[in-house]
């Protein structure tokens, strides 16, 4: 039985979908991979988005490229060219992440069917202090769920969530985030913390800055590096000089190294759906320090780290006192959390869950390990 030929499609999220389309790879099923032409999500850097793909993906997978805009002129043209180079693909599945309903094209470009394709939410909701969707992009994406014959999330939390909101009528099914082959280093010499990602309100940045002055009071020589675009709350902690701010987009090249500095990484989010920056903690041996919110307990077991009340900066800064004060505690955490993503979060092993799902909702078989299924048309 030959696994099924799947067409992955988004607009951001092009790294998650990369190692997703990998993943599937490593189960034997062809992948293209449907995104815009633009490079937002790489910094704006032209020719980034298309080298990491290429970079991601083996030559067993190919990429289609919806050029422009659709308010441009030719909009239709470039959706008709990329829908006949999905028709010559001819996929059995259609997979695609939410982000799609940014640009409508890439739906009718899919030729997704009523039933039959499946969707990934990424967040259920709109974050705190993120700018609210317009009212199209909602009715689009409630759409889809509507027409969707398997949704996908990341936590069980998640589930719920939507399940309590949208009463979708397709099975929601649980598949984690994937996480690229681990990477342990040994942990710094001086005791720091990392914030990495957007700068959002609904991160919680704030509370950790608030946090640092009752940290310092028994652990003076902790340090934080805080990394990643947006806007930075007007805080005076930022003016000590044991905390490094990094603003701006950061380049791929250089998130290893960020992660490899630090020994912990701290989520304290007010509100989240799934984290990707905890995935990428896993995947370099780091504990976790998180917020009780959203799937992130989900994501910290208490072997890989720890939880605390979000909005609270004294329980965090306690959190941080317990991980250094038992020499060791952080990297055996760290080593933890690596081993659990290699053996549960893997791509590979995303792929296989991921195949599953399709054969037993969508009614398409794979050779997976360990299952059979017929292969419908």
């Amino acid at each position: 039985m030959r696994a099924p030929r799947v067409l992955l499609a988004c607009d951001y999220f092009v790294r998650y979908s990369v190692g997703l389309g990998r993943g599937l790879l490593d189960q034997g099923s062809p992948v293209t991979l449907l995104t815009r032409s633009h490079d937002l999500e790489f910094g704006g850097e032209p020719g980034a988005m298309r080298a990491y793909v290429r970079q991601g993906l083996t030559r067993d997978a190919s990429q289609l490229l919806l050029e422009g805009r659709v308010r441009h002129p030719d909009a239709l043209i470039q959706l008709a060219r990329t829908r006949t180079s999905v028709r010559r693909f001819d996929p059995d599945i259609v997979h695609v992440q939410d982000s799609v309903v940014n640009d409508v094209r890439l739906v009718a470009a899919a030729g997704i069917r009523p039933r039959r394709f499946a969707i990934t939410i990424h967040d259920p909701m709109t974050h705190p202090g993120d700018r609210p969707r317009p009212p199209w992009k909602i009715a689009t994406w409630r759409a889809l769920l509507r027409g969707a014959g398997l949704i996908f999330v990341h936590a069980d939390q998640l589930r719920e969530e939507l399940i309590a909101r949208e009463r979708p009528k397709a099975p929601v099914v649980v598949v984690p985030h994937g996480v690229e082959e681990v990477s342990i280093t040994a942990l710094p010499a001086t005791p720091r913390l990392l914030f990495f990602g957007r700068i959002s309100k609904y991160k919680g940045l704030d509370t950790l800055l608030d946090a640092m002055p009752i940290i310092w009071q028994t652990d003076p020589v902790v340090e934080l590096t805080v990394a990643g675009r947006g806007n930075l709350p007007i805080h005076p902690v930022l003016a000590d000089p044991r905390i490094t701010v990094r603003a701006g987009y950061i380049p791929d090249a250089d998130i290893p190294s960020l992660f490899e500095r630090s020994s912990c990484v701290v989520l304290p989010y007010r509100q989240a759906s799934q984290s990707g920056v905890g995935a990428l903690a896993t995947r370099y041996g780091r504990a976790l320090i998180a917020t009780s919110v959203g799937g992130l307990p989900e994501l910290v077991g208490r072997e890989t780290g720890m939880i605390v009340r979000p909005e609270d900066p004294t329980a965090l800064a306690q959190a941080v006192r317990e991980l250094f004060a038992e020499p060791g505690r952080a990297a055996a955490m760290g080593r933890t959390a690596a081993e659990s993503a290699d053996a549960e979060t893997s791509w590979r092993r995303v792929g296989a869950l991921t195949l599953d799902a399709y054969a037993r909702h969508l009614a398409f078989g794979a050779t997976v390990p360990g299952t059979a299924f017929r292969l419908a048309r």
